[in-house]
């Protein structure tokens, strides 16, 4: 009877130690795993976190952002989504809507989140609950290769006319030099191309009301404006190819988020001097929220914790100075970006002018929201009919707003 006792004493006294030996692995799958700037950032955050609790390891990899919302939605739908949840902002709602993701307000009532963060925190409510916390909110920049535009002779747009015109002009495709730089290949990026040149021109993809806007006459001239740059652009490439001609001195010029920025530095030595960005020369500076952070809502309880730990951790001021300085764009937490910051680093600060600009060029009615994935699908379609037919714009936009209003209607 003693032995036993003393035995039973033992394994209570040893208990504690086993199960701080005990390994708990995070599943983190992200577009960003091998991306210049979030990459260092998400290291060293995942590093950090994993030496603040012993045992529990974080397991960080990367998925192509061209297939990431599908994977994510086909592990969701089997009952095995990953342990922390990155998602693009424009998919957020069709995962909310299935009651995918945990609402977090009672986790941010105990932090200064809701009080310190931009505004756009808000577009990660869904009926009424908060469910995930903002990483990045941003503007559209141009950016250009400063010795192609020069050998062209002609000098930075300031308005569509005049980039159209700098496009054609510096386009020799029998000596692959591109104009202009947008993902030519079927890819959800094409509904981001699409918005960025219809909103920076005034116009909008959806009517105010909520319905679609394709076959507005101001849509159709944004996007027959685009066709013509677009023809000057490298055929068959998704907006990651499209970036790395940029950098080997193929493409002149591009549209993308600030965050762009961050990869300027892989670019080789000789091509890295003429790699600059500029104001987007539209009227409207096209914009919006990128990318969020959650937690699913079956997961066990010890993971929940663990994930919202982390998402915690990347939200104090600290992990949001490190973000903007890895990112190359002010962080969602105020005060993260500072006229330090800007005199060091004249990117940054042109990213905050944007950014302080912005248009969203997203849908914002819960309908277009909860459909996005579907929507950029169709239109990725046309987009491609666009870049490789000749048929008249007007005649593809009608056809896809007609396959839209009997497939997805939003009314």
């Amino acid at each position: 009877m003693r032995l036993t006792a003393l035995a039973t004493a033992l394994a209570c006294l040893l208990a504690p130690a086993a199960h701080a030996q005990t390994k708990v692995e995070l599943d983190f799958p992200t577009w960003q795993a091998e991306e210049p700037g979030p990459a260092e950032f998400w290291t060293e955050a995942t590093k950090a976190f994993e030496a603040a609790h012993p045992g529990v390891m974080i397991k960080k990899y990367q998925v192509p952002f061209r297939e990431y919302v599908d994977k994510l939605t086909v592990r969701f739908a089997g009952g095995n989504p990953p342990d922390i949840v990155h998602l693009p902002i424009r998919n957020f709602a069709s995962f909310a809507s299935q009651g995918w993701l945990k609402p977090i307000d009672d986790l941010l009532a105990k932090t200064d989140i809701k009080q310190n963060f931009s505004s756009l925190q808000s577009e990660l409510v869904w009926d009424g609950k908060t469910e995930g916390v903002l990483l990045l909110g941003y503007g559209m920049l141009l950016y250009y290769n400063e010795a192609m535009l020069k050998e062209a002779g002609v000098d930075v747009p300031r308005t569509p006319d005049e980039l159209i015109k700098a496009i054609q002009a510096i386009t020799k495709p029998d000596k692959g030099i591109f104009g202009w730089g947008a993902t030519t290949s079927e890819h959800p990026n094409i509904f981001v191309d699409w918005a960025s040149w219809v909103t920076g021109s005034g116009a909008s993809l959806f009517t105010k009301d909520g319905g679609y806007n394709f076959t507005a006459p101001e849509v159709v001239k944004a996007l027959d404006q685009f066709r013509v740059a677009v023809k000057n652009a490298p055929k068959g490439v998704s907006s990651e190819a499209m970036r790395q001609l940029y950098i080997d001195g193929k493409v002149a010029m591009f549209r993308d988020g600030a965050f762009f920025s961050s990869q300027i530095k892989t670019a080789p030595e000789a091509t890295r001097a003429n790699l600059k960005a500029a104001m987007m020369p539209f009227p409207v500076i096209p914009g919006g929220t990128s990318n969020s952070i959650h937690i699913p809502a079956k997961l066990d309880p010890q993971r929940q914790q663990l994930v919202w730990e982390f998402i915690e951790m990347i939200s104090k001021p600290e992990w949001q100075t490190k973000y903007t300085q890895a990112i190359k764009v002010p962080a969602p937490r105020k005060g993260s970006f500072t006229p330090d910051m800007a005199a060091a680093d004249p990117m940054i600060a042109l990213a905050a002018k944007a950014s302080e600009a912005a248009v969203n060029i997203f849908p914002t009615t819960d309908a277009a929201r909860t459909n996005y994935n579907q929507i950029a699908k169709m239109v990725g379609e046309s987009g491609m009919r666009l870049i490789n037919s000749d048929r008249p714009t007007e005649a593809i936009l009608k056809e896809l707003q007609d396959q839209l209003n009997r497939r997805v209607p939003l009314k």
